[in-house]
């Protein structure tokens, strides 16, 4: 069931209208087919490993004029790939003197340049992508960003509940780092008792940027006119997460199997949102496809195409294509299914190439499947 409900929006002057989606837990799938809206194209890409190039943990990916960014918090660098998995540029600056940072607190890029904030230093440093410092500024006092991105030439900086002390608003904008002359939005009045999502936290297409944050059941959206709405509402029938100690830690202890905690990340394109719903000892993923105006809740995602134990999953999307970084220890556990369950043509030889002419330390490999229109 799908409701069209208008809204007000009341982080703009433009009125939006709000589709409101039913959670029904006994309704869920056991599985959803990601085969049925991807084709048959795909790309594998090793991450090349060299000594200067070791990736930690992938904390954000993207892709931008033609590179892959790797934003690694635990080694406090960011990593550029070419497209077929060469080493491009790092950059990799820490310190508390000029052009360094203390801690990569979050990154943000677009087509020429990478934005990185220090919560620490309080700064925020422009580079290009051969890793020269463009100009780096301190960020004005009382703003702190959980994330950053690029959206309709505006850099944003997501802000978590009570994370500002610039009024209570949870997502600022500013056109130059250097001016700081900041646009704030979406205010709340008080902050909900919840754990954080896992994260993404925003998604970026062509026609809109998309948000969600912690105990909020809202999924927002920001037009290329910079209008911010909410647009689709997550309706749970009463199975939120209570919180009786008012303790957040003690959400698993004090509800019952089922009951809804977060929506745990977004991902959207111009046809397609996709959702994880964290549950006590569950997780539901979510599709609604806008075209048909239809929408599933899952179990577990598979793709039929592939092996029946290849993990999928849509958390990262980038122009219209699933992005999904692996660990090389995952890709040999791939390899050592049957042929026959990779239906994708190129698709296993490729895997097992990979697999015998790399090593379970190198850095993750880069899978890229195209949606459907």
């Amino acid at each position: 069931m799908l409701c069209i409900l208008p809204g007000c929006n009341q982080s703009s002057t433009q009125n939006s209208t709000i589709e409101t989606i039913v959670f029904y837990a006994a309704k869920t799938k056991k599985y959803f087919d990601f085969a049925s809206i991807t084709d048959t194209s795909f790309q594998i890409i090793p991450l090349e490993t060299t000594p200067d190039f070791l990736i930690g943990k992938i904390e954000k990916i993207d892709i931008k004029n033609n590179k892959i960014i790797i934003f690694d918090r635990m080694s406090r660098a960011v990593y550029l790939f070419n497209m077929d998995g060469t080493n491009y540029n790092k950059i990799f600056k820490p310190g508390r003197g000029p052009g360094e940072y203390v801690e990569i607190s979050a990154m943000g890029a677009n087509d020429s340049v990478i934005i990185i904030f220090d919560n620490v230093s309080r700064k925020l440093m422009e580079f290009d992508f051969d890793g020269t410092l463009i100009q780096e500024t301190k960020l004005q006092e009382g703003l702190w960003a959980r994330d950053i991105f690029f959206f309709n030439d505006n850099l944003y900086f997501y802000a978590g509940w009570h994370e500002s002390t610039l009024g209570n608003s949870r997502l600022f904008a500013l056109d130059n780092i250097t001016n700081q002359v900041f646009k704030s939005y979406l205010p709340f009045e008080e902050k909900p008792i919840a754990l954080g999502n896992l994260g993404p936290s925003y998604s970026l297409c062509n026609k809109k940027a998309s948000l969600i944050y912690s105990g909020c059941d809202s999924v927002f959206s920001i037009s290329k006119e910079g209008h911010i709405a909410p647009t689709y509402a997550f309706d749970f029938k009463g199975m939120r997460a209570k919180y009786p100690s008012r303790r957040p830690e003690l959400v698993y202890e004090e509800n019952d199997n089922d009951k809804i905690v977060n929506i745990d990340w977004i991902s959207e394109t111009d046809r397609y949102l996709f959702a994880s719903i964290e549950t006590v000892g569950s997780e539901y993923g979510f599709i609604y496809d806008k075209n048909e105006k239809d929408y599933h809740f899952y179990n577990f995602a598979r793709n039929t195409n592939l092996a029946e134990y290849f993990i999928f999953s849509a958390q990262w999307i980038i122009d219209n294509k699933i992005v999904l970084p692996e660990s090389m220890l995952n890709l040999h556990y791939y390899s050592t299914a049957l042929e026959s369950g990779y239906k994708l043509e190129g698709f296993y030889s490729q895997l097992i190439e990979i697999a015998e002419n790399g090593s379970i330390e190198d850095n993750p490999v880069v899978f890229i499947f195209n949606l459907k229109d």
